[in-house]
């Protein structure tokens, strides 16, 4: 054989191991990130191709099954499972077929602020008695509904923003959920609650620049809060300021300065390379480091930031959370090995933060979609604060917190049969 033949043997030899090293047949299940059209969309940031020989699988009351793409385009949320050829050098996957799934039929329940009063005149069913917005679901209450009110309250008239609901329902194919049971109060702010608003009360811009954290606080009770310093930058606060404001809830801008439930937002950027979480704070600040603002993209991805900090000062968030852990604290330091109670203490910890940031993400969307923003951008937000540097989404796994907002916007915001719903 001649050298020429030789070297082109070897050339596709060569060819052909990274060819297969750079396909592999994978499934990969995940939520529509991005839409071009029926053959063009993105699952968890990877591109995914389609086509004849595709087989589309879509489970709603009936499970169909075509051939081809999926007949109309999917919508960002979507809950999807793609099997196929992965090509790692484009990070694109040719997809033999999808599976596309609804959560329609779900029980669920919670606890949270009423933060709006959709209209409902021309999308609901005329046995439709009320529906409002709270935990970031439009919550339907029906004849069929079994309700308790908590005094003053006595009526369905008597219920506005800022009100408070406990709820059980089912999850409609349209993102409402029907409501089997209701308890509705008013928002009262215990002597407690606002002692503990005031605690972490303080002027975030007068923080010296020379102010650090101490060692052993941030060890064993946590970072001091009051001990970051602002990042000086006044045109940026300035915007930072702007967008937090326009994405206070109506019901609490409305609320007279005495009134208990008032909260006071404040908007601030600070300085700390080693921190990039935005912590809302019960007394109403918000603190937004510096280097996760880099991180953004567009106003809309900032305004996410700040409004799930809003949502969590709404929900009450850390004050509910402190009352629950206070009670798993007790009884973790019955048990007489102080590792199993510690262990115990963190688990709860860990879960009642996780369920706080699911319910604040969920509410965040109604938020930003009140006051003009692109709620798509929400997800990306987190995904890009994921990673210790920044790297692009498609080369980051899709964080539990963006996912949980995928989620949310397939179910509620997108979701075709929410369209009517979507425009009141």
């Amino acid at each position: 054989m001649g050298a020429p033949a030789k070297l082109l043997l070897c050339t596709s030899l060569v060819a052909l191991a990274s060819f297969c090293e750079a396909q592999q047949s994978v499934t990969l299940p995940g939520f529509v990130t991005r839409v071009a059209s029926p053959s063009d969309f993105d699952v968890n940031a990877i591109r995914i191709f389609c086509g004849a020989k595709t087989r589309t699988i879509e489970h709603l009351k009936h499970t169909s099954i075509r051939q081809g793409c999926p007949e109309h385009a999917p919508y960002v949320g979507e809950v999807i499972e793609v099997h196929g050829d992965f090509h790692s050098q484009d990070r694109s996957l040719a997809a033999k077929w999808i599976e596309i799934t609804y959560r329609a039929g779900e029980k669920i329940s919670g606890s949270a602020v009423i933060d709006a009063m959709p209209s409902y005149d021309a999308a609901l069913p005329p046995a439709a008695d009320l529906l409002v917005r709270a935990d970031g679901y439009r919550i339907l209450i029906t004849s069929e509904t079994n309700v308790v009110w908590v005094a003053p309250m006595h009526a369905l008239a008597d219920v506005q923003s800022g009100d408070w609901i406990n709820y059980r329902g089912v999850m409609h194919n349209d993102g409402t959920i029907v409501a089997e049971d209701a308890r509705f109060a008013r928002l009262t702010v215990t002597t407690k609650e606002g002692k503990f608003r005031t605690k972490s009360d303080y002027d975030p811009s007068q923080v010296p620049d020379s102010a650090h954290q101490n060692g052993f606080h941030q060890v064993f009770i946590g970072i001091d809060y009051k001990h970051i310093p602002p990042y000086n930058d006044p045109k940026l606060q300035t915007q930072i300021t702007a967008i937090g404001e326009s994405l206070i809830p109506g019901f609490q801008r409305n609320l007279p300065h005495d009134d208990p439930a008032k909260i006071s937002f404040r908007f601030q950027l600070t300085d700390d390379p080693k921190w990039r979480d935005v912590a809302p704070l019960p007394s109403g600040i918000i603190l937004i480091p510096y280097e996760a603002v880099q991180r953004m993209q567009n106003d809309a991805q900032l305004a996410e930031l700040l409004a799930d900090g809003i949502a969590c000062a709404i929900e009450r968030s850390q004050y509910r959370m402190h009352g629950r852990l206070q009670k798993t604290a007790i009884g973790a330091f019955l048990v007489v090995n102080p590792l199993i109670a510690t262990g115990v203490a963190e688990g709860a910890r860990s879960a009642a933060n996780s369920k706080e940031q699911e319910q604040s993400g969920r509410v965040s969307l109604g938020l930003l979609h009140d006051a003009g923003y692109d709620i798509d951008q929400a997800p990306v937000a987190w995904w890009l604060l994921a990673p210790k540097e920044p790297k692009p989404t498609n080369e980051v796994p899709l964080p539990d917190r963006a996912a949980n907002l995928y989620r949310v916007l397939g179910e509620v915001w997108n979701n075709p049969a929410a369209a009517e719903l979507q425009k009141h």
